[in-house]
């Protein structure tokens, strides 16, 4: 521990700043800004920075790679090779530490991001404890404020003269022994000094939030009328996501150079976007009411349930800047003043499980692939057959997951099932509906045309789980492509299963994908396969009518039968319901829940589902586990 005086303030910045880029409170427009150090600017006078310390570690737009084509070969390359400039940012309140803690946690615990771990690792971290409060600051009703417990490198507490100097890490040293003569060193003492000036301030903030048990206390309250008040109110501006510490969702987006080079970028979004959670067809799982309750859900139930952090950090910012008055203080307060009495004390349950470990240098990069094969399906559907460009590729191929990240270079990326079963090792085939941008793109290329992989991605079908059963699997339309790769691991180890029933549902008979499939698989032994069709066909035998209808005369053992669905949520919930009945349970029946995935790694946030992300909790649930989800989807 060491002693600054208060007047050497400025002297130590300066001798910072000979070994850093140093950051540091500075006056802006009458706003104070983390901004490059300037004595004429500087102030010691703020409660916290306008925006969140956030975005000097995950940046508004940042590039993942760029890419070129010259003779028809696809160059990638990432720009993480030049290294930033060393940052000291300067005046870090604890409401931001918790925020940069969080990402910490996020980006770096589970499919390592090497762009935001670059960053971080060129920034140190001078915080100064907080000894005054602003209109709209709770961080000590959610225990992350006002003086910081960690992810700093020094800690300054302010005294009467003078700043008490803690040193917490490697960098932290650093920064003292590049301070020279101007630290003193301090006593044991000088932590009481430290403790009483926090007692004297810590219980006197103007707003605060019982949160106890208030993860509780929203599940109680998720239809409460109070949600339909809000979307009233709210304007989508996305101020408060974008002022939000821990808010950490971005769109990817490829930008053209030229039309044989370009870049992908990641963007800061925001769920309060119209457009967050909408798919290519126009579907949007999330209405206007869900999505204004999601906001205020993830930071006080889904963060917290998910990696065992507070979503919030009670910076008030998001009060602050809502030009419509929306306050989560006041709405806590008064879901927990409605429910509170009602809920049951009871643990939080940490989903948090996931060990992936990768650091994955090129998580956000595809390997180029080369398309080998075209089957026209149905004219809006296509089946395209794909073979690694580096043949290497294949032999370290490792069949696992659910889906893979196709990108039409200079248009975009799509997440695309995975139709195929582990003895397709060297060459994959993918089933593609024509229904926005990057699926329009993809079906204007030939054989011979390039395309991006990444993957694979997701939880698949757990193969093991359904072995010595039979099974029945239902797919709606282009749904048969997510469930054909356990038809296929079934039919090669068809020894290993009981009886199967292939259901394929559709408008009508051309709307059908895999028809050749579904006729070879019909002449197999113990295999039967149905179809179920709105409009009367003369190519094969057809139940005019609903999928349900020919579940009771199936002569399964319902007891002993797992079924996979793949349609509609409402369908599958319809279908889901009559297995039941039957005698199913809710644990042997599995869909693949389809949605808007962007970056496949559980990072951009566009498929969060309350505290799960489809594309690394799911997509594949068994249907209790479906009904755990929020009924926005």
């Amino acid at each position: 521990m060491y002693i600054l005086r208060k007047k050497n303030l400025t002297d130590i910045l300066d001798k910072w700043s000979k070994a850093f880029e140093v950051y540091t409170p500075q006056y802006e427009d009458d706003q104070v800004m983390l901004l490059p150090y300037e004595k004429s600017g500087f102030t010691t006078d703020y409660i916290n920075f306008a925006f969140p310390v956030k975005e000097y570690f995950f940046k508004e737009r940042e590039r993942l790679f760029d890419w070129s084509e010259e003779s028809g070969n696809i160059g990638i390359s990432q720009p993480g090779n030049v290294p930033e400039t060393k940052r000291l940012l300067f005046g870090v309140r604890a409401c931001d530490l918790y925020g940069i803690n969080y990402m910490d946690k996020f980006y770096l615990d589970d499919f390592r991001d090497n762009i935001y771990e670059k960053s971080r690792r060129e920034k140190w971290i001078a915080a100064v404890n907080c000894t005054a409060y602003g209109e709209t600051c709770f961080c000590n009703s959610m225990g992350t404020g006002p003086f910081a417990d960690k992810g700093y490198d020094v800690l300054l507490t302010p005294l009467e003269d003078s700043y008490l100097v803690e040193a917490a890490t490697e960098k932290g040293i650093e920064l003292v022994e590049l301070a020279g003569g101007l630290l003193e060193a301090a006593d044991a003492v000088m932590l009481d000094e430290k403790q009483k000036v926090y007692d004297s301030f810590k219980d006197t903030f103007k707003i605060s939030i019982n949160t106890e048990n208030i993860h509780k206390v929203y599940e109680a309250g998720f239809n409460d009328e109070i949600w339909d008040s809000l979307e009233k109110d709210c304007i989508r501006c996305t101020g408060c996501t974008n002022v939000c510490p821990t808010c950490t969702c971005f769109n990817v987006i490829d930008e053209n150079e030229s039309g044989s080079a370009g870049k992908r970028m990641r963007c800061w979004d925001s769920c309060q976007s119209d457009a967050f959670t909408r798919n290519a067809g126009e579907h949007n799982p999330r209405n206007s009411v869900s999505r204004v309750r999601y906001r205020i859900f993830d930071k006080f139930k889904y963060i917290e349930e998910k990696f065992g952090f507070k979503g919030c950090t009670g910076c008030g910012r998001c009060i602050g800047v809502c030009p419509v008055s929306i306050n989560v203080v006041k709405i806590s307060n008064y879901l927990t003043k409605k429910y509170g009495n009602g809920v049951t004390p009871g643990e939080k349950q940490m989903e948090y499980n996931h060990d992936h470990g990768q650091r994955c240098e090129d998580v956000y990069v595809p390997q180029v692939a080369v398309i080998t094969e075209i089957v026209e399906e149905t004219p809006k559907i296509k089946r395209f057959f794909l073979s690694y460009e580096d043949k290497s590729m294949h032999d370290n191929f490792e069949f696992r997951g659910q889906f893979f990240e196709i990108t039409v270079f200079g248009v975009g990326e799509i997440a695309i099932s995975i139709p195929f079963s582990a003895s397709s090792k060297y060459e994959f085939d993918f089933c593609v509906k024509k229904a926005g941008k990057v699926t329009s793109a993809l079906h204007e290329l030939k054989v011979g045309d390039k395309v991006g992989l990444r993957g694979p991605f997701g939880k698949g079908f757990p193969y093991e789980e359904f072995k010595g059963k039979d099974i029945i699997v239902v797919g709606s339309g282009v749904g048969i492509a997510p469930v054909r790769t356990m038809i296929v691991q079934a039919l090669e180890n068809r020894s290993d299963f009981g009886k199967i029933v292939v259901i394929g549902s559709a408008m009508s008979y051309e709307d059908l994908v895999y028809k050749e499939d579904l006729i070879k698989w019909s002449s197999l032994d113990g295999v039967k396969v149905l179809y179920a069709l709105s409009n009367p066909t003369t190519k094969v035998d057809a139940h005019v009518g609903y999928i349900n209808d020919l579940l009771p005369d199936l002569g399964l053992n319902w007891e002993k039968t797992a079924a996979i669905i793949c349609a509609s949520p409402r369908r599958i919930k319809a279908v889901s319901k009559d297995l039941l009945k039957l005698g199913m349970s809710g644990k042997s029946i599995y869909t693949s829940l389809e949605t808007h995935m962007r970056c496949g790694i559980g990072k951009c946030g566009h498929c969060k589902v309350g505290s799960k992300y489809m594309c690394i909790d799911g997509p594949v649930f068994n249907y209790e586990e479906m009904l755990e989800l929020p009924p926005e989807f």
